[in-house]
Formats: C-alpha cells, sequence, structure tokens
C-alpha cells in the first residue's frame, strides 16, 4: 500500500486533484489540513482516505490512476 500511495502523490497534481473533495462523508478523498478559504500560512498535509472494508464495498471509488490501486 505505501508503494501504491507514493505512485499516487508522485501523479501530477490535476490528476490528483479528480479525487478532491470537501465533503468528510466521501469514502474516498484527497483533501488536506489546510484551509486555502481562511488559513494565511501555507503549511499543510494532503491526505487520501479510503475505505477499505468490505474491499468489494469500496474499491469501485478508488482511484483509477495509478493502475495499481485496483489490482489485486
Amino acid at each position: 500500500m505505501m508503494q501504491i500511495a507514493r505512485e499516487f502523490f508522485n501523479l501530477p497534481e490535476q490528476e490528483q486533484l479528480k479525487n478532491y473533495s470537501d465533503d468528510p462523508t466521501k469514502t474516498t478523498r484527497l483533501f488536506t489540513s489546510f484551509n486555502i478559504r481562511t488559513e494565511k500560512v501555507a503549511n499543510w498535509r494532503d491526505y487520501l482516505g479510503l475505505h477499505c472494508y468490505p474491499i468489494n464495498n469500496f474499491i469501485g471509488e478508488w482511484p483509477t490512476n495509478p493502475a495499481s490501486f485496483r489490482a489485486m
């Protein structure tokens, strides 16, 4: 999983942003600890949240790039 995460975060920003969401109820989303609307200091972490169990309920929502996300 660590290798797949590295591959994801090494993708171009535009590709990563296809998974971005501010909606905390989404089961798969890219999000950040930084609120661009209110914070003036750009010091943040990016997160990729994935629900994983049971896998068949969530794998269809996972990123399609890199392809290794869906390889089983």
